[in-house]
């Protein structure tokens, strides 16, 4: 199953369930470690009981009768205790009948706390420690029967997992509930989509987790690129509309009234013309994703092979200038179509160079600015606000339809941008400066 809320809830599952078998790992161990020690410490009280009323003599030890508790009397009682002499057994509990216990070879003021077997099969806790009384070295070891003890902490365990087990299960299911909430708060966004497949909205509300609204602003960010190409995909149409019809209208005078003053072969190079130059156009654009970034490193270079091949008998020499700190910005479509008619512009009325740079208007600000300037004639100041006009043209020598500059102008538009023509001050032919939004 690919779904998230499902794959986050076995995870989230397995995480409380190594949790809580880490924490009853460390219950059981402490449980253990505190029951050992109370019982060791009970057992360090009687050892010092026993050290005071050992008497040596000699190399002789001997106990006071009467001066141990009566425990230690009963067979097999759970209270055992072994006094040694050079790990050799001289004195033992009653209790112990005709049993032993395990005694470990130890240095003077040493300490062992151990688990053992004793008799009965009885678990023990054993406390062994190594002592000097009046110059002799000897050991005792006490132990006690743990079974009582022991039958308490099973009881507690018992209770301590079915606690442990109900609360588990309590925080899996509030665990789902929780997951089952927060998604459900998703199918607001797939209505939303579906209200925008329906028309019913141009874009998708923003007031959505904060894990999905960098999703949703690219969504709406592709939404305005869509709608931006759409409109630029009227105006181009538009524009050979426009510049087809006056061609299409002069044929039909001619086929229908026989002008001789209209010659249909110069009309049908117009309409040529107007076909190579959407070719043209396609071939800048060239191919990709319709929603990819401009990455200018990367297109410029490939931009500027295409149209040198275009202008393959003129022998441009054409330089661009890319600064490091430009990122991918803008559609890449957009900018191919913007940088490109600009250049196809500027290798119609170059002599032989033409410079292209693109950088940052500034550090803080999203401003990309581009310049494409030539070694050309130049215009005049009076022409300047006609180049931006739909179907304009200064020179009918040249080939084109003058919508070349008007689809730049429509294009800058769309990115909040503008556009100013001035004279290069390096090449001396016409410079053109756009500044737009990277966004």
């Amino acid at each position: 199953m690919n779904s998230l809320e499902h794959r986050l809830h076995i995870g989230l599952s397995i995480s409380l369930l190594l949790l809580f078998g880490f924490f009853w790992f460390l219950g059981q161990k402490s449980m253990d470690d505190l029951t050992h020690e109370f019982v060791g410490s009970r057992l360090d009280h009687d050892i010092e009981s026993l050290l005071a009323t050992l008497e040596i003599q000699s190399d002789t030890i001997s106990l006071k009768k009467d001066t141990m508790p009566p425990v230690y009397q009963q067979p097999f009682s759970g209270h055992y205790f072994i006094v040694a002499l050079k790990d050799k057994p001289v004195i033992h509990s009653r209790s112990l009948w005709d049993q032993s216990l395990v005694i470990p070879k130890l240095k003077t003021g040493e300490r062992v706390l151990s688990v053992t077997d004793g008799p009965e099969d009885q678990k023990l806790l054993q406390i062994s420690m190594a002592f000097n009384k009046k110059g002799v070295e000897l050991s005792i070891v006490l132990a006690e029967d743990l079974s009582a003890i022991n039958i308490q902490k099973q009881q507690f365990k018992k209770y301590f997992f079915i606690l442990s087990l109900g609360g588990l299960l309590s925080l899996l299911l509030l665990q789902r509930i929780i997951l089952r909430f927060s998604f459900k708060r998703l199918e607001t966004v797939r209505t939303d989509i579906k209200s925008l497949e329906e028309g019913e909205a141009l874009k998708l509300p923003e007031n959505v987790p904060s894990e999905i609204l960098p999703l949703v602003q690219e969504i709406n960010h592709l939404l305005v690129l869509l709608e931006k190409r759409l409109e630029r995909s009227r105006n181009a149409l538009g524009n050979l509309s426009h510049a087809l019809k006056s061609p299409l209208n002069l044929l039909f005078q001619s086929l229908s009234a026989r002008d001789e003053k209209i010659d249909p072969q110069k009309q049908a190079q117009r309409i040529d013309q107007l076909i190579n130059r959407e070719l043209k156009r396609a071939r800048l654009a060239g191919k990709g994703s319709s929603t990819q970034r401009f990455n200018a490193s990367k297109e410029i270079p490939e931009l500027i092979e295409v149209v040198k091949q275009i202008y393959l008998n003129r022998d441009l020499l054409i330089s661009s200038s890319i600064d490091n700190q430009v990122t991918s910005f803008a559609d890449r479509e957009d900018m191919l179509e913007l940088i490109g008619n600009l250049l196809d512009n500027a290798c119609k009325w170059a002599n032989k160079k033409i410079n292209i740079s693109i950088k940052k208007s500034d550090i803080v600000s999203d401003k990309i600015n581009i310049v494409i300037e030539d070694d050309g004639h130049g215009i005049e100041k009076e022409q300047l606000t006609l180049l931006v006009e739909r179907g304009q043209r200064l020179d009918e020598s040249v080939d084109g339809t003058g919508l070349g500059l008007s689809i730049v102008n429509d294009i800058v538009k769309l990115y909040s941008g503008s556009i100013e023509f001035t004279r290069s001050s390096s090449l001396g032919g016409l410079q053109v400066s756009v500044t737009i939004d990277s966004k």
